[in-house]
């Protein structure tokens, strides 16, 4: 039997997006329990809205994908085969990144940018070299999620959702200087944002 680029495409992303799931769920709950939900309130506005114009069209085009890739013809990308392989161990490393990063941050993780009242300042783990290592793994989820579907609305959907997180972190970093002062400067003069810093 011939190898199918395509099935094996819908395979590696069914396969990510349970990895994700299973990593990304028990964690976010467990933290709620300890911690009680936080508001999503604290997010400004234009996140949340800009959010309600990105996420449906990116998701709904990747479960499509899974069902029937024929639904979204309309926004495919010619790519080789092997240049959407490529999206197999850029998800898996995305995956680990996310394993990696929630082992490290623990209990403190939210669904927004307001830290939890009874934070701590994580700088273990990814954390050492990277300030947002969830939005690090987040986008090589995303470039991962582009290739295997080779898909332009995922591709722009992605991109978008990804810019509007890392306008977030600015936020973000503000509240925890805020909540950790001279501790969280020093630990921005050290670290990344999303990459490593060189030197």
């Amino acid at each position: 039997m011939p190898f199918d680029p395509e099935t094996a495409c819908r395979a590696a992303l069914g396969a990510l997006f349970v990895a994700v799931a299973c990593i990304g769920i028990p964690h976010r709950v467990r933290a709620d329990r300890a911690g009680g939900p936080v508001s999503r309130r604290g997010d400004p506005l234009w996140f949340w809205v800009a959010m309600v114009f990105v996420w449906p069209p990116l998701g709904l085009a990747s479960v499509a994908f899974l069902i029937e890739p024929r639904w979204i013809d309309f926004a495919r990308i010619d790519a080789p085969g092997w240049l959407r392989l490529l999206g197999v161990p850029l998800g898996a490393t995305g995956s680990a990144l996310f394993a990696w990063m929630f082992r490290h941050l623990g209990l403190n993780v939210t669904s927004t940018s307001v830290p939890r009242a009874a934070a701590t300042l994580v700088t273990s783990g990814p954390y050492r070299w990277v300030r947002h290592p969830m939005y690090s793994a987040a986008l090589l989820l995303v470039i991962a999620t582009a290739l295997l579907t080779a898909n332009l609305v995922v591709l722009a959907g992605g991109l978008a959702m990804f810019a509007l997180l890392a306008a977030r972190s600015r936020i973000e970093e503000r509240r925890l200087v805020e909540k950790f002062g001279d501790a969280y400067r020093d630990y921005q003069a050290r670290t990344g944002r999303f990459i490593p810093r060189l030197g």
